[in-house]
């Protein structure tokens, strides 16, 4: 066998420059890009859904999922 063989793909090689961008512009903060990100869509006229209960009441039927513990499951689906 000869090496391993990196798959590169030009969209996801985007994905992680544009994050990285990101991350340098916030200094790495996390809570300043997300604060930064509402704003933004709050200005572009989105409407933010607060929680999870909000979110399923203003989504039209059939597109709301709804969380594990709304169903009575355990809250992580992984176990």
């Amino acid at each position: 066998m000869t090496g391993t063989a990196y798959w590169h793909d030009p969209v996801v090689a985007e994905i992680h420059a544009t994050r990285e961008r990101l991350a340098e512009h916030y200094h790495h903060d996390l809570l300043a890009y997300s604060e930064a990100a509402e704003a933004h869509c709050r200005a572009l006229g989105l409407h933010m859904a607060e929680d999870q209960h909000h979110a399923a009441r203003i989504a039209p039927i059939g597109v709301a999922a709804a969380c594990p513990a709304q169903l009575g499951g355990p809250a992580d689906a992984s176990r």
